[in-house]
């Protein structure tokens, strides 16, 4: 609401002059809202009859609001019972499935130290079938002397069994 500085004389600084334009204005609003309310008390009958149709209105809403606002706490709670317990579920499996993953590398390196064993017992194997040549040739000229000792020895042999066996 604009202040009126009409009626304000000109003759002090200007707040001076604001304080009184405000003063006058402030109290030309409380005269004014006596009046009106005077007025408006001669206007109405006293009719409160709406104002307990209006309570009783406001209460069943409060009534359904509470109600409303219950399921919602109870909704709520059983929300958060059911996150808490998928978290948990969830938590067990990623536990379990690191101890999967860590056994899973566990066989991983197991294998590996495996293969790499074999490939070092193959690469022995090569260079010992180098060597393989001279130690078939020294079975073999081995082989021939016991063969050639046995068939030397045969006969005193098959003696001395027929005399000591009969």
């Amino acid at each position: 609401m604009p202040i009126d500085l009409r009626e304000v004389e000109p003759l002090g600084s200007k707040s001076v002059l604001l304080e009184q334009a405000m003063r006058r204005n402030r109290n030309n609003r409380q005269q004014n809202k006596y009046d009106d309310d005077d007025a408006m008390m001669d206007m109405i009958t006293p009719d409160f009859e709406w104002l307990k149709e209006d309570k009783s209105a406001v209460q069943s809403l409060v009534q359904q609001m509470d109600a409303s606002i219950g399921q919602l706490a109870k909704q709520m709670n059983e929300l958060d019972e059911k996150n808490r317990k998928s978290r948990l579920a969830v938590e067990k499996e990623q536990q379990l499935l690191f101890k999967q993953i860590r056994t899973l590398n566990g066989l991983l390196k197991k294998q590996l130290d495996l293969f790499s064993s074999v490939e070092r017992q193959v690469s022995n194997i090569e260079i010992q079938q180098n060597n393989l040549l001279p130690q078939v040739g020294i079975g073999l000229i081995a082989g021939l002397m016991s063969a050639v000792t046995i068939l030397a020895t045969a006969p005193w042999l098959t003696v001395f069994i027929e005399t000591y066996i009969r």
